[in-house]
């Protein structure tokens, strides 16, 4: 099996590399491989989009989340909620160290 050594790769690019081999559950190498082999087998000039980007579930949770910004119905002030959420709550348990 053949070797190549990559030099002076921008941390940037090593970065966006390391999160799509992350994202696609692989190895960097595996990540790195699986590019070059679509670049020649497909001849296209840019590498396949990160898994789940194009998943048609991934789609419709975007939409259902884009029609829900806005639409927050309590009309009280920010001063308002944060009272409420402080009268709720508890002590909790009391923790010797």
């Amino acid at each position: 099996m053949s070797c190549l050594t990559v030099r002076d790769l921008s941390p940037r690019t090593l970065h966006s590399l390391k999160m799509r081999a992350k994202t696609n559950h692989r190895s960097l190498n595996g990540e790195i491989l699986f590019i070059f082999d679509w670049v020649v087998e497909s001849g296209m000039n840019t590498p396949p989009p990160v898994a789940g980007l194009t998943d048609p579930a991934v789609a419709r949770q975007k939409s259902a989340m884009e029609t829900l910004i806005g639409t927050w119905g309590d009309k009280r002030d920010t001063e308002e909620i944060a009272k409420d959420i402080y009268a709720a709550r508890t002590f909790g348990r009391e923790v010797n160290l």
